[in-house]
């Protein structure tokens, strides 16, 4: 099974996010490389979710964006859901969410980070 057709076994419409950048296998891997580093680099726990909120919010819009433009269909839609709760002032069901769309997002991280492997 290519890299592709296991992302696309995750739920990720590769189709559309080759289509995002017309076609280019290899800047969409290395896109996805970057949205790895952004993941990191921003984390978001479950104690995230009491105190001011603000922060929060801020991140998991950019996390949206960047899978949404990466077309990385389920964990956009676990942050756009995140998102929206946050927004409404529930936390604690943006927290329950968050901590569904964890493994989710954990195996679709794994899955970019074996193709990274020498």
């Amino acid at each position: 099974m290519t890299f592709l057709e296991e992302l696309k076994n995750l739920g990720v419409d590769t189709d559309e996010g080759l289509e995002r950048v017309m076609g280019d296998s290899g800047l969409y891997e290395t896109l996805l490389d970057l949205f790895v580093e952004t993941l990191q680099d921003n984390p978001v726990a479950p104690e995230d979710f009491g105190g001011d909120l603000e922060p929060l919010i801020k991140t998991v819009h950019m996390l949206k964006g960047a899978a949404g433009n990466l077309s990385l269909t389920p964990v956009f839609h676990g942050y756009n859901s995140i998102l929206g709760l946050l927004r409404e002032g529930n936390p604690v069901q943006a927290r329950r969410e968050f901590e569904a769309l964890l493994p989710v997002q954990t195996q679709l991280l794994a899955c970019i980070q074996r193709r990274q492997a020498p």
